[in-house]
């Protein structure tokens, strides 16, 4: 009896399933891997899948929805990189996200307006100020400047802390590309500046989800955009640091828009 209860809730949930990309399919104007995305986010949510469960392979889910496997790929990628599932070669996709210990719907949602907000305000007021800044770091920095922040830049692990800075430890190997390049101009009001206008930025990291600077596939370009950044300034090249920042700063406002809009909404 208990088998059969299984299957029944299980075609249940492929129906379902089925009926709700279709929907999306016919009033949304998204990429079918969004809407299989979203779909499966919200079955998560939902509690359809929990945490620990595999989820249909991809044979199955290309049959409930109606998409190709190209199509639940890409889905199952960006759930993957939000942190939502987990998934290995031969073992499929498991969930890794236990959607109760999140807030309630109310909650949340006010909860990811106002981190958007702040982010927004934030990559405001760096967009004016930073590309700026680093045209003033390359005219002013010295060499110990240069080799300081070179050491700093090529820290894989402070990618991690693109947005909000410096962790919670003193010392070099803890501080920011971002912030090593501010400390160039030996400004203590830039400290004020800094706490107004960087700090906040970091909400977004309270959030659930694996935010864009801990994804790999953003990690490495945001690696690249620095050292851009790190040539200019070595050489002393005021125009190109100005130029790279600004590049930068917009670079990382819309991917961090892309993220709120697809993972947190």
């Amino acid at each position: 009896m208990c088998c059969i209860i299984q299957i029944e809730a299980s075609e249940k949930i492929a129906v379902q399933f089925k009926k709700g990309v279709s929907r999306m399919r016919k009033l949304s104007s998204h990429p079918l891997y969004m809407q299989v995305f979203d779909q499966i986010k919200s079955s998560i949510r939902l509690g359809v899948y929990q945490k620990g469960q595999i989820l249909p392979s991809e044979k199955e889910l290309m049959e409930q929805t109606g998409v190709s496997r190209v199509t639940v790929r890409q889905a199952l990628r960006m759930l993957a990189e939000a942190g939502i599932i987990e998934t290995q070669q031969g073992k499929g996709s498991r969930v890794i996200m236990d959607w109760k210990e999140l807030l309630n719907p109310g909650e949340m949602r006010d909860h990811l307006e106002e981190c958007w907000k702040q982010f927004e305000l934030s990559s405001s007021a760096r967009r004016m100020i930073e590309p700026a800044l680093a045209k003033q770091a390359a005219i002013v920095a010295t060499q110990e400047d240069i080799e300081r922040l070179k050491r700093v830049q090529e820290h894989p692990e402070n990618i991690m802390m693109e947005i909000s800075g410096y962790s919670m430890e003193d010392g070099e190997e803890n501080q920011s590309f971002h912030r090593c390049l501010w400390d160039i101009l030996k400004n203590p009001l830039m400290d004020q500046v800094w706490e107004a206008i960087v700090v906040p930025s970091g909400a977004m990291r309270s959030l659930p989800l694996i935010v864009p600077a801990q994804q790999q596939k953003y990690r490495e370009e945001i690696r690249r955009q620095h050292e851009q950044i790190f040539h200019a300034i070595q050489a002393h090249d005021s125009e190109y640091a100005y130029y790279h920042m600004l590049t930068h700063c917009d670079w990382i406002y819309q991917v961090y828009k892309q993220y709120f809009e697809e993972f947190c909404c």
